[in-house]
C-alpha cells in the first residue's frame, strides 16, 4: 500500500491517524493521532492517495459547487464534472474522486439531477 502525506489511516485499535511523513527508502511512516488534525484532513471525505496538488484541486472544485441546498450542490457538482470531462482540464484521478463524491451525495440525499445520464454499458444485465 502506498501512503501519501496527509492520508488518513486507521491503527490496529481502530483509532484514526494522519500520515505526517513517509520514507520510501526505509519504509518508515510517521503518524499523527491528534483528533483535530484527523478531522481537518477528512472534513470533506477521505482523499487518500491524492498528492497535495490533487487535494487542492479537489477542494477547489468542491468549494465551487456550494449552494443553498444539498440538491443544488448535487446539480452543481454534476455540471462541474461534465464541464471538466469535456474540457479535460483536470487530473483524471481528481475527476474520479469528484465522481465518487457525487455518487455519495446522490445516495445520501436520495436525489438525482434531472439531466443525469447513465451509460447503458455500465448497467447490470438481468
Amino acid at each position: 500500500m502506498n501512503l501519501v502525506n496527509g492520508d488518513v489511516v486507521f491503527l490496529r485499535n481502530g483509532a484514526p491517524a494522519v500520515v505526517k511523513n513517509v520514507d520510501q527508502s526505509s519504509g518508515k511512516v510517521v503518524l499523527d493521532d491528534d483528533l483535530a488534525k484527523v478531522q481537518q484532513q477528512s472534513e470533506k471525505g477521505l482523499k487518500n492517495h491524492l498528492d497535495e496538488k490533487q487535494r487542492a484541486s479537489y477542494n477547489v472544485h468542491l468549494q465551487s459547487v456550494e449552494g443553498d441546498s444539498k440538491q443544488e450542490e448535487i446539480r452543481n457538482l454534476y455540471e462541474t464534472i461534465l464541464f471538466l470531462k469535456d474540457s479535460r482540464q483536470v487530473d483524471p484521478k481528481v475527476l474520479r474522486y469528484l465522481e465518487n463524491e457525487l455518487m455519495h451525495r446522490m445516495h445520501r440525499d436520495d436525489y438525482t439531477p434531472p439531466n443525469y445520464q447513465v451509460d447503458m454499458r455500465n448497467l447490470p444485465q438481468y
